[in-house]
């Protein structure tokens, strides 16, 4: 998928929304999972509220999707938002000051897969599917951990 100017949009980026409907979705995210990555079956892409010098966000609603998803209750209102998002919400690759907690972020979601990788190899072996699957996302992850940093 490609921002406003062409640019692909690609886990580990940098995006910032603006002009979405709820004012809550309009800011600065890097992007956490793509169409296409070993972790991910989604079509759009998953992104997570940052800061302009890099922090990442600890805030409860600090979660998005491109193409904005709505959750509301109210039918009438999530159309309308739906139909202003598709009309009007930009999404615009950007770069922030510090990308080292983008980095850790993803070194640790690659870290966190050790005991899983380990105990499946342990009770099925080196060739199950599952172990293989998450070695591939693990390695997926070390790669966007090392890409952001450059």
């Amino acid at each position: 998928m490609l921002d406003k100017n062409g640019v692909e949009i690609k886990t580990g980026a940098i995006v910032e929304i603006s002009g979405a409907y709820f004012k809550n979705d309009n800011g600065l995210y890097f992007v956490t999972h793509s169409p296409g990555d070993p972790s991910w079956c989604g079509s759009d892409h998953c992104l997570k509220k940052i800061s302009r010098k890099g922090k990442i966000s600890t805030a409860k609603h600090n979660l998005c999707f491109w193409p904005i998803a709505v959750f509301v209750s109210d039918t009438s209102k999530r159309a309308a938002a739906g139909r202003w998002n598709k009309e009007h919400a930009e999404i615009e690759v950007k770069t922030v000051q510090d990308m080292s907690e983008v980095a850790a972020f993803f070194q640790a979601e690659a870290d966190g897969l050790n005991e899983q990788i380990r105990r499946l190899v342990w009770n099925f072996g080196e060739d199950h599917p599952e172990a293989v699957q998450l070695r591939k996302t693990q390695a997926h992850y070390e790669a966007v951990a090392r890409a952001v940093m450059e």
